[in-house]
């Protein structure tokens, strides 16, 4: 019969399919066991006695197959496991150089230090021009361009003007602290914010801090060094 001619080929495949992950040891996986089983179900209703045998044989190969993959699951899930027990003990065994030479060689750093710089900011203000060609919110159209107009000619500033006018700025703190916006404002409301960006450089760089205080909500800022500043990040409004 036709149909029981293509479940014999069905059962052939399976059978040669079994074989060849056995006898080459190959990954086990590549047989869908369930797909399989629910394929030898199909011709269960038509077997005679030869095709009988034949889909035990089938069934049989593929039992041997799910051994071989319970195998593999528990070689690949003992190399991910190391008893931490085992682990102390190994590493108690171990020299100290030996250690160190281990830890060299597994250490990645994924850590990075970046300073803003004028060419930073100049990257960030091509990206923020070239949004402008879509749509702002309707609160933001208008200020959104004086925003950039401002900061377009603080980053036309030479380095030289600029690094000098963090100089100036740093004199002007002298050694007590000054409060921020009066530092800020005192070249006048056009300047203010050059001189804003040019003390977050300072700060970047560990020369100036901030303090703020909690009553009046006033902030200062002071001279100090690199050495001795725990950095960190504040937001003000200019």
């Amino acid at each position: 019969m036709p149909q029981s001619n293509k479940y014999v080929e069905l059962i052939e495949r399976i059978i040669r399919l079994c074989d060849e992950v056995i006898e080459k040891n190959i990954d086990p996986f590549i047989v869908d066991v369930k797909e399989n089983l629910e394929k030898l179900r199909e011709g269960l209703f038509e077997m005679d006695e030869k095709i009988l045998v034949m889909n035990m044989a089938a069934l049989l190969k593929l039992i041997y197959v799910i051994l071989l993959q319970q195998e593999d699951v528990k070689k690949r899930a003992s190399r991910l496991y190391l008893d931490p027990f085992l682990m102390e003990v190994r590493l108690m065994g171990l020299d100290k150089e030996k250690i160190a030479e281990a830890f060299i060689k597994a250490f990645r750093p994924i850590a990075e230090n970046e300073q803003a710089t004028m060419s930073i900011m100049r990257t960030a203000y091509g990206y923020w021009a070239n949004l402008r060609e879509y749509r702002l919110p309707e609160a933001q159209e208008a200020s959104m361009p004086n925003a950039l107009n401002t900061i377009r000619e603080i980053l036309e500033v030479e380095e030289a003007d600029f690094e000098n006018e963090m100089e100036k700025i740093l004199e002007e703190i002298g050694q007590e602290p000054v409060e921020y916006y009066d530092l800020i404002k005192r070249d006048g409301e056009e300047k203010k914010v050059l001189r804003a960006l040019a003390l977050s450089f300072l700060m970047t760089r560990g020369l100036v801090s901030i303090m703020q205080d909690p009553i009046s909500e006033k902030v200062w800022v002071f001279k100090t060094t690199p050495k001795n500043i725990d950095k960190h990040s504040v937001a003000l409004s200019i």
